[in-house]
């Protein structure tokens, strides 16, 4: 049996244009987000780019994703010749780094507490004597896990699991103050909200679905002193609206993905590039670059509407 209240999660709400001036994010920047799957899902949902739009309509916003599933912040493979990461942020010019990490790391347990913070630290320091853009280090964004959620049988409760997980999150907060970098906790909301959510926010447990995404960027974007209304707020042309930029954002994800990790990375830049790759690849890669500019300018020049913060269901399931 249900209850009836609704807890309207994100306490924050005023409008996409209740901006404070200590935000991290400026007119132009360009973004980058790296880390585990966590993060390369996002370009499959949008909503946290679409969001960050509305929430900056004149900045110009230039975003990629450069998450990669499996990728913890001291073990990140990669097929044969892949170009690197610092090449892959510097042809960006990255101004901001958005790291997700943690998850993977946790199912290592206590045991690996100590390296995690210190592969951490060391990894926080090479971004930091970096300067992807030309001219300065890169304001670096460090994004906790989530807590693992209860889905029942056959999958874990993960009661063991976030007791890890607390301490992995304990870790990167300390590590982020140590280093000067901003640190967004989403395991503690997270964990509140999937005690209390009438509706799964997880697939699995430990990955998000769509309702889990949009709680979290409601989240994320408070850490960054942006402030969006509750989706019973939102009219229904202002969710219009919005619902085409995520779709505009979308799109551009799809052709940056095939742009910074085609199907076969073997003709493009591994041991089949020659003899025809070399040829051929080069112009190809330039004509993807157009369409992604393209579609870009097209995010800029859409209407960002509101979305609106998840208004979470109080209940038992």
């Amino acid at each position: 049996m249900f209850l009836t209240s609704i807890l309207h999660v994100c306490t924050f709400c005023l409008t996409s244009a209740g901006v404070s001036e200590e935000s991290p994010i400026r007119p132009g920047d360009r973004i980058s987000i790296v880390g585990n799957t966590f993060a390369e899902r996002m370009q499959l949902d949008g909503q946290f780019e679409s969001a960050l739009h509305a929430a900056f309509p004149s900045h110009d916003l230039s975003v990629r994703n450069f998450g990669w599933s499996g990728d913890e912040v001291a073990l990140q493979p990669r097929p044969y010749k892949f170009l690197g990461m610092k090449e892959w942020l510097s042809r960006h010019d990255t101004d901001v780094l958005i790291a997700c990490f943690g998850m993977n790391e946790s199912f290592s347990g206590y045991e690996g507490l100590a390296a995690f913070q210190r592969d951490l630290e060391a990894w926080l320091d090479e971004q930091l004597a970096a300067s992807y853009n030309g001219e300065t280090p890169p304001r670096i964004i460090l994004v906790s896990p989530i807590a693992h959620e209860d889905l029942g049988s056959p999958l874990p409760d993960g009661e063991d699991h976030n007791f890890v997980l607390d301490r992995y999150v304990q870790v990167m907060r300390q590590s982020a103050r140590k280093k000067g970098a901003i640190f967004i906790d989403l395991f503690e909301p997270t964990r509140d909200a999937m005690k209390i959510s009438d509706e799964p926010l997880t697939i699995n447990g430990i990955h998000m679905n769509e309702s889990g995404y949009r709680f979290i960027t409601c989240e994320m974007l408070a850490a960054m002193n942006v402030s969006i209304p509750s989706q019973d707020a939102v009219d229904v042309d202002s969710a219009s609206d919005h619902e085409a930029l995520r779709q505009a954002v979308l799109r551009k994800n799809r052709l940056f993905f095939q742009r910074w990790r085609p199907v076969n990375t073997e003709y493009v830049y591994g041991r089949r590039h020659e003899p025809f790759g070399s040829e051929n690849f080069p112009e190809e890669m330039k004509r993807l670059d157009d369409l992604i500019e393209q579609a870009e300018k097209q995010v800029w020049s859409l209407p960002p509407g509101e979305a609106g913060c998840l208004s979470i269901e109080v209940g038992y399931r």
